[in-house]
């Protein structure tokens, strides 16, 4: 996971957290990425082969750009498989402060022998 993380922010510009994000964190940070590295679980098509998802969220609260085709190609290098993006436009909770996020989809493959 480490890789994945300095991948991250090499190639995005911008710190990286895990989900559990502090309020202050938050707060003194205009653009960020929140990573989730156990999502659900499925069965891919080989035998004992299982897809596991990972989601990458880039939070701006001042319209910043990132490169996301370099991110994605970059993270297959960390064993992450892209499959889509996804943009979500409002306010943060509580606040008037307007933000972007887009959240990208990847999956990685996990092999269990018997």
């Amino acid at each position: 996971m480490q890789l994945t993380v300095k991948t991250i922010e090499e190639v995005g510009g911008y710190p990286v957290f895990q989900t559990d994000i502090a309020k202050d964190e938050l707060d003194s940070n205009l653009s960020f990425f929140i990573y989730e590295n156990n999502g659900q679980i499925r069965k891919a098509e080989g035998h004992n082969q299982y897809l596991i998802d990972f989601q990458l969220f880039f939070i701006t609260k001042e319209a910043a750009e990132i490169d996301e085709f370099g991110l994605i190609l970059s993270l297959q290098k960390c064993g992450l498989r892209f499959r889509e993006t996804q943009y979500d436009y409002g306010k943060i909770a509580n606040t008037d402060v307007e933000a972007k996020m887009t959240t990208f989809y990847f999956h990685r493959a996990l092999v269990v022998s018997e």
